[in-house]
């Protein structure tokens, strides 16, 4: 209680805020609803800012914004008085937020523009004040959408709390830049034309006159063109050059996406100046995908456009060919504009209905599909007659049952509209398949007729006709049939991953004499899928022609890993995939390529290229991560490769590698695996020769480990240790209990064993040497 007994403060505030919040929480609908009642029962006071943040903010939640401003207000203000001076910035800053929070929620310009002034008075006189904390507030967004007047003061303290930040000052050039942006853009909201332009050029001229000391890189230009485009489409040619240049050094893979994300900017600088027409012919260009999974593909601009252009059927076949390709990924205005569409009386294109055919994919799909239509709690029945037809049996969850009857409804929709449309013959034979309502013979047929006459060459397809054929022929007749044609790298991308999983279904089934022939057979389909994508790829980044689904640089670099692997596993072409790790790590680096040139290298037992390999493995998981990295994956191997090349004083830096990896994934070193050991055996052997100290060290972490292992050849290693270290008797030992340890169930194990008691004898010759077996004093007893 306060000191007059009347106000709930201090620890009993923070109880009953702890039980308020808790409730909300668990959603109880009875304590929700009386939240303000259990606010007013009796007078509350928060004395720390903490408080004052809870107690305002649960007045917010239950409707009464006069009494959280009250809070704000009265109880920000004793706060303050009891706050030293030199402490009161980020206090002060929070309640001139709150202010703007609740002036902005009840929509009251004045109030909102005494709090941004309140608060560029803070920055401006209090420079104690943690700037960054506030420079990214989303409220600030939301009013650079209010009127002119509140969205360049928003603009003016964004940028003062840039400038009050010492860690920006690389930066003072792009947050420029920045600020005449957002100026531009609201102006030209505004319809102050002439205005917007003007901030769009001081913006371009900000990055255009940067210091040498700035960070200011393609990316910045990217962003700021994207940004800008639209207000002055003339400056196209200063966003082109600048980025050129920026990336004269990069990949050739990473320069054509930039000349696609040139080729973006040029479209909607067309569509700006109001060439249409234009435009659209510049989406050839602009619509190659950047994203591995075929979506970024410039439909948000080129579908609104061909609507625009009353293109009405290419419109429908692109969001048909877009939901297709990315399914539960697809962009929301494409499902927004198909839903219009149907509940268009006048238009019967058969692609509308189409597009729902496809999105009956997948439970997931038709999820989205449905809830990019529905506005609120809308009843997507209810917003044309074609959708009571189309979408009557969808419940509240999409199910099975629901996916077969919007695929039936939306069938007979499209048939209707289009008879033997090859489309819809293509999507019905995957989903008669699937129902039973066709065999696999018939389904094939079906797919392959609706294929050619539809000139349907991508992975989804050919996948399906596959699966047709082996569920009619056989896996191994399948397999015999002419390899597929997919003219993009997405596709031949998708194919070939698909194969690997389908590899792994259907060999088990297959007879054991022919098992061999039909895993070669599924690689030699998996390679011709990888290297029609490679030339797909290579081809587009080399001329800029190509399809559509060509452009990806990360698409590239996967594939060139995947590729790669096969090379090395299934090939033994080791340079093969040494060049296709290359090439994929110049597109678009990742953690997998470092460690397939390190598996390549030691495939070819190259001790100079597994040291050089471990090496940038290391150092890029350590810069970027990476989920699967184990150094125990290769660390023996390394040791070796050292070891080779009279490099062993260098293995310590792995060894401090190791235990630096173990401590930051938790481990203590207090459990290892078999292989762990066994890791941790060969680095000491490696090491005793030239660095007995550390071999020592290394050795007595992992002594009682061999104590209690069962393996014959780890005991074995061990036992070559000591023997390093000079420590015989015990190294006779081990070999001993590595004897007895060994199943002697091969040759190598006989052979094993025959070494090992040579030195066995040896070492206890070297203990005991003739002529010295009594001492001195014994000899005349």
């Amino acid at each position: 209680m306060d000191s007059n007994g009347n106000a709930l403060t201090g620890v009993h505030l923070e109880q009953l805020l702890d039980r308020l919040e808790a409730d909300l929480e668990e959603g109880n609908s009875s304590e929700a609803a009386d939240l303000l009642a259990r606010l007013r029962a009796k007078p509350l006071r928060a004395d720390s800012l903490e408080s004052i943040d809870r107690l305002h903010t649960l007045w917010m939640r239950a409707g009464d914004p006069a009494a959280a401003l009250a809070v704000v207000n009265a109880d920000g203000a004793g706060t303050l008085e009891a706050t030293p001076r030199e402490a009161q910035a980020e206090l002060r800053m929070h309640l001139a937020l709150y202010r703007l929070q609740i002036a902005n929620h009840v929509n009251e310009e004045e109030s909102i523009q005494r709090a941004l002034a309140e608060m560029r008075a803070i920055v401006a006189g209090m420079p104690e004040l943690n700037a960054d904390r506030y420079r990214q507030l989303r409220v600030f967004d939301s009013l650079e959408l209010r009127k002119l007047g509140i969205a360049l003061e928003t603009i003016d303290l964004r940028h003062a709390l840039n400038a009050a930040i010492a860690e920006r000052a690389p930066f003072r050039a792009w947050d420029l830049a920045d600020y005449h942006r957002r100026r531009a853009w609201a102006l030209s909201r505004h319809d102050s034309n002439d205005e917007a332009r003007a901030a769009a050029g001081a913006a371009i001229l900000a990055l255009q006159t940067a210091d040498a000391e700035q960070d200011v890189d393609e990316n910045d230009w990217l962003r700021l063109g994207s940004a800008l485009i639209g207000i002055a489409p003339e400056r196209l040619a200063d966003f082109q050059q600048a980025t050129r240049a920026l990336s004269a050094q990069w990949s050739l893979p990473q320069r054509r996406e930039l000349e696609v994300r040139l080729s973006r900017l040029a479209a909607r600088a067309l569509y700006a100046q109001g060439d249409l027409p234009g435009a659209l012919n510049a989406c050839s260009a602009a619509r190659h995908s950047l994203s591995s999974n075929g979506s970024d593909d410039f439909i948000e601009y080129e579908l609104p456009w061909l609507m625009e252009a009353q293109r009405a059927d290419e419109a429908g076949r692109r969001a048909f060919l877009h939901i297709y390709q990315v399914e539960d990924k697809m962009w929301d205005g494409a499902a927004q504009l198909v839903h219009a569409r149907l509940a268009d009386a006048a238009d019967d294109s058969a692609w509308w209905p189409l597009c729902a055919m496809r999105a009956c994919n997948t439970e997931e799909t038709l999820a989205a599909f449905l809830s990019k239509a529905q506005e609120g709690e809308q009843d997507l029945r209810t917003l044309s007659p074609t959708h009571e037809a189309l979408f009557g049996a969808v419940g509240e969850q999409v199910d099975a049952q629901a996916l077969q009857a919007v695929f039936d409804a939306a069938r007979a929709l499209a048939e209707q509209r289009s008879p033997g449309h090859p489309w819809i013959a293509r999507l019905a034979a995957v989903n008669d398949g699937a129902a039973g309502r066709i065999d696999a013979t018939t389904q094939a047929a079906r797919l392959y007729a609706a294929a050619q006459e539809g000139s349907m060459q991508d992975n989804r397809t050919a996948y399906a006709l596959f699966e047709a054929r082996v569920q009619s022929l056989g896996v191994i007749q399948t397999l015999k049939l002419p390899a597929f044609s997919l003219p993009s790298g997405l596709w031949a991308y998708n194919f070939g991953v698909a194969l690997g999983d389908l590899l792994g279904e259907h060999l088990d089934r297959v007879p054991a004499e022919s098992r061999n022939e039909t895993y070669s057979d599924f690689i030699k389909l998996q390679i011709a899928a990888y290297e029609q994508g490679q030339a797909c790829l290579e081809r587009y980044f080399e001329s800029g022609a190509g399809h559509p689904y060509d452009a990806c640089a990360h698409l590239y670099s996967m594939l060139c890993n995947n590729l790669a692997i096969i090379y090395r596993y299934d090939e033994r072409r080791y340079e093969d995939a040494v060049e296709l790790h290359r090439r994929g790590i110049a597109a678009s680096p990742f953690a997998e390529h470092y460690a397939g040139l390190l598996s390549v290298r030691i495939a070819m037992q190259d001790s100079e290229g597994i040291i050089s390999a471990a090496e940038q493995l290391w150092h890029y998981a350590a810069e970027f991560g990476y989920s699967r990295h184990d150094p125990n994956d290769y660390l023996s191997e390394v040791s070796q490769a050292l070891y080779k090349l009279d490099r062993d004083r260098e293995i310590p830096i792995w060894v401090e590698r190791l235990v630096k990896w173990e401590r930051e994934e938790g481990q203590d070193g207090s459990k290892l695996s078999s292989k762990d050991l066994g890791v941790r055996l060969q680095m000491a052997f490696n090491l005793a020769h030239h660095c007995p100290e550390e071999a020592a060290a290394l050795w007595s972490r992992i002594a009682r480990h061999v104590d209690h292992c069962s393996e014959s050849w780890m005991v074995s290693l061990a036992a070559d240790t000591l023997s390093g270290l000079q420590r015989h008797a015990e190294a006779a030992a081990l070999f001993e209990r590595a004897i007895a340890l060994n199943p002697r169930s091969n040759e190598d194990e006989l052979a094993d064993v025959k070494a090992m008691e040579e030195k066995v004898a040896l070492y206890r010759a070297q203990a005991n040497p003739a002529g010295k077996s009594k001492s001195w004093w014994q000899v005349w007893k």
